[in-house]
């Protein structure tokens, strides 16, 4: 009698464990099918979730409007924007997250700068660009430039401090630039 109390038990619980289990198993499959495997799936969406909710906490009206896409630890946000202090928000909050290798912020700005402004961005862009990738001494993957109205916002992890002072002297540099706002974090992740 004890014993079929038990298997019943057994039985009961393991009933009301197969929607969970099952789920687990379809994100697994879903995620095995995929190239990068199931624990670079996890921790995609691990780091989408936490870069979601600090952009909900920034501005949660920002969500309609715009899409985080992770890949391998690499972000793309696309989407719109009203301002450029709301695009360069999005890149700030996503170098915060633990795991993010590089941030692409092709997010659209609706209230426009002149042409000449954005003329003068876009060559103040490609120049620091050119100047980050050109550099030996930088690793150019781990850091976001974006230039408005002749204000650079660099971002990212750098290795050590001399990497975030030569990232910011090429922002200085550039042409047209009159401001540069850093926000280059030290990399303490010690994985």
């Amino acid at each position: 009698m004890k014993k079929l109390i038990y298997i019943s038990c057994i039985a009961l619980i393991l009933q009301s464990c197969a929607p969970i289990i099952g789920t687990v198993g379809m994100v697994s499959l879903g995620a095995a099918t995929k190239e990068k495997g199931l624990g670079t799936s996890i921790n995609d969406n691990i780091i989408k979730t936490k870069i979601s909710n600090l952009i909900y906490k920034f501005n949660k009206n920002l969500i309609a409007d715009t899409k985080v896409f992770i890949n391998n630890g690499s972000v793309l946000f696309t989407g719109k924007v009203k301002n450029p202090n709301e695009k360069i928000e999005f890149t700030k909050l996503a170098w915060t997250v633990r795991g993010v290798k590089e941030v692409n912020n092709e997010i659209q700005i609706t209230d426009k700068s002149s042409i000449k402004n954005i003329a003068r961005d876009m060559a103040s862009l490609g120049e620091i660009r050119a100047r980050i990738i050109s550099d030996k001494s930088i690793n150019s993957i781990n850091f976001s430039v974006d230039v408005v109205n002749d204000k650079a916002y660099i971002s990212g992890i750098a290795s050590n401090e001399v990497e975030i002072n030569l990232v910011k002297n090429h922002a200085l540099s550039a042409k047209f630039v009159k401001e540069v706002y850093n926000y280059i974090i030290l990399n303490k992740d010690t994985r």
